[in-house]
């Protein structure tokens, strides 16, 4: 840079090429990118970089063949970053499917074994207390709710649900001992 060109007369050229060729370069960025609507960014990010830069101002001869230049880096960093992005949230992604697949896996296997101590447990349950627990655990219902509709003291849907429990902890038992054998 000439010492002769001050960080004043640096701004009011780049104010005037801003002002003298904004327009032009939009256009001409906007014909050549998949995204038209992203060029008015790269306009900016290129008067940005003339702003940040530390090159001879003064000496352009052909401003729009330097801005060109300039757009064009900007546009291959713009690319090289999206290129980085898509690479890791690719990974990130195969990441997460793993972990989702595992997740899946491990809890598939504890519903089975969930489902096999229950099935076991209120097999041997009577059909009001069987019907008690699937409307507490599953269904939501609180205790008064089952005590009335299945026609039963609250007292006995409190002893069903927990004899049920219990049924329920003697069956896990039995599949825990028996996966140990």
């Amino acid at each position: 840079m000439d010492q002769s060109f001050s960080p004043t007369a640096q701004k009011q050229f780049i104010h005037e090429m801003y002002l003298d060729h904004h327009d032009w370069l939009q256009k001409w960025l906007s014909y050549r990118i998949r995204y038209p609507f992203n060029a008015a960014d790269l306009v900016q990010d290129t008067f940005v970089k003339l702003l940040q830069t530390r090159q001879k101002l003064l000496g352009i001869q052909e401003p729009r063949a330097y801005l060109v230049n300039v757009a064009k880096n900007v546009l291959i960093d713009k690319h090289r970053r999206y290129v980085l992005e898509q690479s890791y949230l690719e990974t990130l992604a195969g990441e997460l499917q793993l972990q989702e697949i595992e997740l899946s896996n491990n809890q598939l296997e504890e519903v089975v074994q969930i489902l096999d101590f229950l099935t076991i447990a209120l097999n041997e349950s009577p059909v009001l207390a069987r019907k008690a627990f699937l409307m507490y655990y599953f269904e939501g219902y609180n205790q008064s709710e089952i005590a009335e509709r299945i026609g039963k003291s609250l007292r006995t849907t409190q002893t069903y649900l927990a004899d049920c429990l219990s049924l329920c902890l003697e069956a896990r038992e039995q599949l825990l001992e028996s996966e140990h054998d």
